[in-house]
């Protein structure tokens, strides 16, 4: 099951990108997840991409470029991409996609200037 807990544990420990784009674990994205999302790599741009066809066109989802992947991760029923300020979870079931986009914690600054204005 994936948690709060959790997500921020991979935010935590995927900060930082890897050395290039071939560290991923590609392999494990491919064998659980192809199948039902239709993932490919598109080489043909200036820069390659990993194009997730179960998300709509018009999603910023749909088309990431691969050097803004910080990790894939395989859990019991998803697989976990994670990017610096989001993670798609694509399920190894089916063609179901979530996605976590991590929000920011108000500064101490912003809550006190918020507390005066009520």
């Amino acid at each position: 099951m994936i948690t709060r807990k959790v997500i921020q544990t991979l935010y935590s420990k995927y900060r930082k990108l890897p050395e290039s784009p071939d560290c991923l674990d590609m392999p494990l994205l491919f064998d659980y997840a192809a199948k039902h999302h239709n993932i490919t790599v598109d080489m043909e741009g200036p820069v390659d991409t990993l194009v997730i066809r179960s998300i709509a066109s018009d999603s910023p989802f749909h088309r990431i470029p691969l050097e803004r992947i910080h990790a894939i991760v395989p859990f019991e029923e998803w697989i976990a991409i994670v990017l610096h300020s989001s993670i798609i979870f694509l399920s190894r079931k089916g063609p179901k996609v979530s996605v976590h986009v991590r929000t920011e914690n108000p500064s101490l600054f912003d809550r006190v200037t918020d507390f005066f204005r009520k």
